[in-house]
């Protein structure tokens, strides 16, 4: 289910933090201000997981596991997933939905990570190279 690099970065102890995903995202924000393009979406929001599961379908091992919504792009349709209780692990999935019923082989694009801090890293180095 989860590509090879991300079994190794959590067989390897990584993926273990101590930092939730606000602090992360309000680390990020602070940092960069009101030029940040990333922010959280309420754990109330049920928008996001559905529209997900339309465009994986249900042949996708990730169709019936445990999903949230955490974390949406302002500037292009990019959200973050945490997909919960892989050995212990979160696994976040940042997906560029495409709002199509009926997608192409090997879409929605998707990026894996292995920990929040993986996460931060890499939405702040894609902010900063378009900065």
């Amino acid at each position: 289910m989860f590509d090879e690099k991300t079994i190794k970065e959590i067989e390897s102890g990584g993926g273990r933090e101590s930092i939730t995903a606000e602090e992360a995202f309000c680390e990020l924000a602070e940092k960069y201000g009101e030029e940040f393009t990333w922010g959280m979406i309420p754990f109330g929001n049920r928008t996001f997981v559905p529209e997900l599961k339309k465009e994986i379908g249900e042949n996708d091992p990730l169709y019936n596991e445990l999903i949230y919504a955490v974390a949406k792009s302002y500037v292009n349709d990019d959200v973050l997933f945490v997909v919960g209780g892989y050995r212990d692990v979160d696994i976040y999935r940042i997906y560029h939905l495409t709002y199509s019923e009926k997608n192409a082989e090997g879409f929605p694009k998707y990026k894996e990570f292995a920990g929040i801090l993986a996460v931060k890293e890499y939405i702040e180095s894609e902010f900063v190279k378009g900065y």
